[in-house]
């Protein structure tokens, strides 16, 4: 099963980043998560697959250092469909809001439950 946030991600970009720049970097992907999915709805219903792709694209890549395994994956098999641009917005964007709400789920839990940006000792594993 792909876990909702894996923390591994995070520990990751803490390691290279700081962990402030991390932590910081996480609240921000949360913030335009909701404005991602928008783009990509949008994209999908004039059928721009231009659009559709870098949409995408800018999701899994920064779902992928934020830990967003479940939107990441979502992402990349959007982006295996061919044409992409054809593929209906309904399903996907319902997919894409759904397991963004588990995202700011478990990110709280994550944020609340040990790591704070004042520590440089976020915890480790997955949440799913």
């Amino acid at each position: 099963m792909i876990p909702v946030l894996d923390t591994c991600a995070f520990e990751i970009l803490a390691d290279d980043l700081g962990s402030f720049v991390a932590s910081e970097f996480l609240t921000s992907f949360d913030a335009l998560l909701a404005d991602r999915i928008r783009r990509i709805e949008r994209a999908l219903e004039t059928q721009d697959e231009e659009e559709v792709i870098t949409a995408l694209l800018s999701l899994q890549a920064s779902a992928a250092m934020a830990g967003a395994a479940q939107l990441q994956a979502s992402a990349a098999r959007a982006l295996a469909q061919r044409p992409v641009g054809s593929t209906p917005p309904g399903p996907l964007v319902r997919k894409l809001q759904g397991q963004a709400d588990m995202f700011r789920d478990a990110f709280a839990t994550f944020h609340h439950s040990g790591y704070t940006s004042l520590t440089n000792e976020p915890p480790s594993g997955k949440l799913a």
